[in-house]
């Protein structure tokens, strides 16, 4: 029941509306779709920027080696330089991957971010649905499929999770994530680790540290979802497997990565250091705070509610369902994630992005008046 095969009928029901996620909110309107920052864009990033424009960086080409760029990520990572690709958006992982290694088979332990369905479409691969187990209050990692699906385990398989998961919130402890890794040996794991520096609870579990003992490892991070920038689309892939290293690059465009946000994280990462783990830091307790806030209050309206320690959370509406619930949202101009077509959810769930207090309000004032009795 909790592992299936996805037919080319269903996806293209369920790829739309798990794709496209974010970017086409009507102005005027609060987005709750889209899980950035609450904190937005920190201020050394906005002057590195300006700066940047202002010297006029946009007028010539990147370097298509990112030398720079991968030496500072690295640097404030505490990585090495020639285990970083740099990508176009955390997104871009995905593709490059498939191909570079042409797998045969994917591993996709779901709900997660919607866009393997488009490519798996796209290229006719073969995506095997691993559903994560609903519970009272969250969703459990699925333990006890991971032996029947490591069958799958071969060079021709690729396997995909993200942790911290989304949209359920739900993180893998360290040694589930090397269960995994240890199940598909023989396999490519890709870990999404989009949201990992927004967590306020998983200072234990950083996928990096682990692609030292883990050469079939490879880690994505986003660097628009945590300094709020997702109009520079930038994040990096990384990997202790040179051969692996090799394979990707020669896969990865020349210039995905555009001269702005390669100069400005450039900068930031080398000269800045202080001020963004200080923000990082500030960022993890106010989302802390303000997913309690929104938690409870959601929770006092009737809606049920998953655990989280991310900047969205997962609900599951009672009574509507989640179009019926953003078609009367969109009325007092709030607009909420439809998370209905996820695998393993249903017409009732949805993702909300918590943002500041004075925001959240407004969310929630929405929210009863759409459930007021």
């Amino acid at each position: 029941m909790w592992i299936r095969t996805t037919t080319s009928k269903e996806l293209e029901v369920s790829v739309g509306k798990c794709r496209y996620h974010g970017g086409a909110v009507p102005e005027g309107y609060l987005d709750f779709s889209a899980p950035l920052n609450p904190l937005g864009t920190p201020r050394v990033l906005k002057d590195l920027i300006v700066n940047t424009v202002f010297r006029e960086v946009y007028s010539r080409y990147p370097d298509y080696t990112y030398s720079q760029l991968r030496n500072a990520i690295a640097y404030f990572y505490g990585t090495n330089p020639e285990g970083v690709i740099p990508l176009n958006g955390a997104s871009e992982a995905i593709y490059l991957l498939v191909l570079a290694l042409r797998p045969k088979v994917l591993v996709v332990f779901e709900p997660t971010f919607g866009d393997h369905k488009y490519l798996s479409e796209a290229i006719g691969l073969k995506t095997v649905s691993v559903i994560y187990v609903e519970s009272e209050d969250r969703y459990e990692f699925p333990a006890d499929l991971l032996k029947s699906v490591s069958t799958l385990n071969s060079r021709e398989t690729l396997v995909l999770l993200s942790n911290p998961n989304n949209p359920t919130g739900t993180t893998l402890s360290k040694n589930q994530l090397t269960e995994v890794l240890e199940a598909f040996a023989d396999s490519v794991v890709l870990v999404d680790e989009a949201y990992q520096e927004l967590c306020y609870s998983c200072e234990d579990v950083d996928a990096v540290k682990l692609t030292n003992s883990y050469e079939n490892l490879v880690v994505v991070r986003s660097l628009t979802k945590t300094y709020a920038v997702p109009g520079l689309r930038v994040g990096f892939l990384y990997t202790s497997n040179a051969k692996l290293v090799k394979v990707v690059e020669a896969s990865r465009p020349p210039w995905n990565v555009n001269s702005l946000a390669s100069e400005v994280f450039t900068k930031a990462f080398n000269e800045h250091v202080g001020e963004l783990k200080s923000f990082i830091s500030l960022s993890k307790n106010v989302i802390k705070s303000e997913v309690e806030y929104v938690s409870k209050n959601l929770k006092s309206i009737g809606l049920h509610v998953y655990k989280s320690s991310v900047p969205y959370i997962l609900v599951r509406h009672r009574g509507l369902t989640t179009e019926s619930v953003i078609a009367l949202l969109t009325r007092q101009k709030v607009y909420i994630r439809d998370a209905s077509r996820y695998p393993g959810l249903t017409p009732y769930h949805a993702r909300i992005s918590v943002k500041l207090r004075h925001e959240n309000d407004v969310l929630l004032s929405s929210y009863k008046e759409v459930f007021k009795t």
